[in-house]
């Protein structure tokens, strides 16, 4: 298959401008470009695993049914990629490894189509940007990742004996940090078993099939979809399990956590970026507000803690008036259509949250199944909750003088925009980056998060 990439990447400007009056109709070689059977079960399923329904974002209908895979199924095929990446993989030499890592990297050129198409089908993020931003970012985390296996010794990493990392999916997860985990693993040494939720059971597929297509050994990387919290317990205790990586609500990740903790399993978790800009008096407004409006149509697929902004009196009211302006030019539609800037929110509990702070219902001329929210721009206060994630852009004036950290307590991401243009900073939090030795500031970054994983497999 000849990678669509380059043409895509030529292409992206032009297709991802708004067009509010052109009709919406997604191309048909795009439509089938996910090849998404009508059933998606664990691999080397036997077919005994309950099926759930999956429907589609953007109108609400059922996509594919997805096995709910048992205790029994999972503990199969796990200790299957326990037992191939000890008798197959581990012992590999470090530029063995690094060397078939490449070869995935570069094979998933000819997936980031594919993938793009399957995450707007099932999570509604427009295809457009999955291959304009989504598709490099995937390509770029490859790469960076390939290229530590033969470097352990470096980061303080001995290759163990072989086991498994399971790697906890849901909507969030997009494809760069589905394929910087499994890599991760690979280069560790380890195997890695997918653990998707049945909405994001297509993408983990997608990603095992890229490995398949590599030349990695069979069973190395499989996939196991399902949400049965019997079948987690059961995981959590199996013999070759080294690390788990997961995403998810803060909710979520708190129990994962609890249940691993006194396993001694290492967690790398993901809580999801709360991206916040803190406009500063003098910045550019020219630049400023694309950059806003970016985050926007990026909704919670980039952004799944939500987006703010932070702005000086002096900039308020312009600053919101050029929001506003923009995001009223902004219109939803079907994201397989290549100028769909902004597509159905990932859940329909995103969906009504978003809409609920924005107000209105389904945009005309969208399925009223579909999981839509406009486009908006929103007012808050000391005393107002944050945004929602989704299209949702929420600003809050403050005083010129104010020191903004005082605002920025739960922010994962923040970007500082004063006289110089944007200055990007991070914060990182979370119990488990410090159990695992790394206790320098960093923003949230898949090489960080390679970086971790490698740590928690390490000998």
């Amino acid at each position: 298959m000849t990678s669509p990439l380059p043409e895509a990447a030529e292409r992206a400007p032009r297709h991802l401008r708004a067009q509010p009056g052109r009709a919406q109709g997604p191309p048909l070689e795009d439509a089938a470009a996910a090849g998404l059977p009508g059933e998606l079960t664990a691999t080397g399923g036997d077919g005994t695993s309950p099926r759930v329904d999956v429907p589609r974002p953007a109108t609400g209908e059922r996509l594919l049914a997805v096995a709910d895979t048992s205790h029994e199924v999972l503990s199969r095929v796990l200790e299957g990629v326990v037992a191939t990446s000890r008798a197959e993989w581990a012992w590999l030499s470090g530029e063995d490894r690094a060397r078939h890592l490449f070869t995935l990297a570069d094979v998933l050129a000819d997936h980031v189509h594919p993938l793009a198409v399957t995450r707007a089908l099932t999570t509604g993020r427009p295809v457009a940007a999955g291959l304009a931003a989504d598709g490099p970012q995937l390509l770029d985390a490859a790469f960076s990742t390939a290229g530590w296996a033969d470097k352990l010794d470096a980061l303080g990493a001995e290759p163990g004996t072989g086991g498994a990392v399971a790697v906890l999916a849901t909507w969030r997860s997009g494809p760069a940090a589905l394929v910087t985990a499994v890599a991760a693993a690979l280069a560790a040494g380890a195997g890695a078993l997918l653990r998707p939720d049945p909405q994001s059971a297509a993408t983990a597929e997608r990603v095992v099939r890229a490995c398949s297509d590599a030349g990695l050994p069979a069973g190395l990387v499989a996939t196991a979809p399902g949400c049965d919290p019997v079948a987690d317990a059961v995981l959590w205790e199996a013999e070759g399990l080294l690390a788990v990586r997961a995403d998810g609500t803060a909710e979520r990740l708190h129990e994962l956590a609890l249940d691993l903790a006194d396993r001694g399993t290492p967690l790398v978790a993901d809580h999801g970026t709360t991206a916040v800009d803190v406009v500063l008096e003098g910045a550019d407004l020219d630049a400023v507000v694309p950059a806003l409006l970016a985050g926007l149509t990026d909704g919670a697929h980039t952004r799944p803690g939500g987006s703010r902004v932070l702005v000086v009196e002096p900039l308020a009211e312009a600053l919101v008036a050029r929001l506003d302006a923009g995001a009223a030019a902004l219109r939803p539609g079907d994201p397989l259509d290549r100028t769909t800037r902004v597509g159905p929110c990932p859940t329909p509990e995103v969906a009504r949250a978003a809409a609920a702070v924005a107000g209105g219902g389904t945009p005309p001329g969208l399925p009223a199944g579909g999981w839509w929210a406009a486009p908006a721009v929103v007012a808050t206060g000391r005393r107002t909750l944050p945004p929602p994630p989704g299209p949702v852009l929420g600003v809050r004036t403050v005083r010129a003088g104010t020191d903004p950290r005082t605002l920025l307590e739960e922010a994962t991401a923040v970007t500082v925009w004063g006289p110089s243009g944007p200055e990007r900073r991070g914060w990182l939090a979370g119990a488990h980056r410090e159990r695992l030795g790394l206790d320098s500031p960093a923003g949230p970054d898949a090489r960080l998060d390679a970086q971790l994983l490698l740590r928690a497999c390490g000998g």
